[in-house]
């Protein structure tokens, strides 16, 4: 394995109406323990919650970070493309607003492991307590996904779809392959960003160093990002139908010439479908179905 260059870190936190002081406040508590020169950037994209702008801003007086604002808001794409941008150190450190740190040596981890790595994804966990009812959709989602996306099965399975959350790349590889700001809704961003890079041929490294969610929508909120989403998808679905399952079930559907069938059924089914996943028993297997024959519907 060649070992290459790594002499500073620049941890980028694109957040929107959302205090992420906790999260700096962890980092910045880390920072001394590292060998290189490190820096935190936290990409304001345009809050509209004066008390979230206040917070931010009280981060940056007390010198924990450096606070970068728009004026309106870019979108998930554009605010990491300008922070990596912005950033003053050679490797970046991508991390969401909501995540919250549970390894003292999470900083750490990521500088083992960029001189071996051209881009390393730590990964996403979530409490082992279960929220409220009102909660319980996204989190049941997100524990499931924790299974399925251990490093060890992700590092087996090049072809995985890339979740943006946690991870570092060089600014050097970064600002040759950044995210496609032909995203402006949410969702799938991240995706095509993981397929960029393999398609050029960069390997994508997996660790055991997570950051844990703790931004849990409400039921109704989770399913309604989740059809802003799946409209993403929809507008960028050429791009895309070789690396999201969903599409390549639609595929495989036109090919049977069902699609027609899949649309009658969500006719008669989202209704009663979307009732359940946004109450207080929300049963998970619906979710997949659900989001099949709303794609299809669109």
């Amino acid at each position: 394995m060649i070992k290459k260059a790594f002499r500073s870190l620049s941890i980028l936190i694109p957040t929107y109406n959302y205090d992420c002081t906790p999260l700096v406040e962890s980092l910045y508590s880390q920072q001394s323990d590292l060998p290189c020169p490190c820096e935190i950037i936290v990409g304001d994209d345009g809050s509209t919650d004066s008390e979230v702008v206040c917070r931010l801003q009280v981060l940056e007086s007390r010198g924990l970070c450096q606070l970068y604002r728009m004026d309106e808001n870019v979108g998930r794409a554009s605010i990491r493309n300008l922070l990596g941008k912005a950033a003053h150190y050679d490797h970046l450190l991508f991390l969401d607003s909501d995540g919250v740190v549970v390894r003292n040596d999470f900083l750490q981890q990521y500088c083992k492991a960029a001189p071996f790595h051209d881009v390393v994804c730590g990964g996403i966990v979530h409490s082992s307590t279960p929220p409220d009812s009102e909660h319980i959709l996204r989190y049941r989602y997100e524990k499931r996904a924790e299974q399925m996306f251990t490093p060890e099965k992700m590092n087996k399975a090049p072809n995985a779809p890339f979740r943006s959350f946690n991870f570092m790349i060089s600014q050097e590889l970064f600002l040759l392959h950044n995210f496609n700001v032909s995203f402006k809704g949410y969702g799938y961003e991240d995706v095509l960003f993981g397929k960029s890079l393999r398609d050029a041929g960069i390997e994508i490294y997996y660790i055991d160093n997570p950051l844990q969610n703790e931004d849990i929508e409400p039921n109704p909120i989770f399913i309604a990002k989740t059809e802003s989403a799946l409209h993403t998808l929809k507008s960028h679905e050429p791009d895309l139908s070789a690396d999201v399952r969903l599409l390549r079930h639609v595929s495989l559907l036109s090919r049977l010439h069902l699609l027609p069938l899949v649309r009658l059924c969500g006719k008669l089914l989202l209704s009663p479908l979307r009732h359940n996943l946004v109450s207080l028993r929300p049963h998970l297997v619906y979710f997949n179905i659900y989001k099949l024959l709303y794609y299809v519907g669109i």
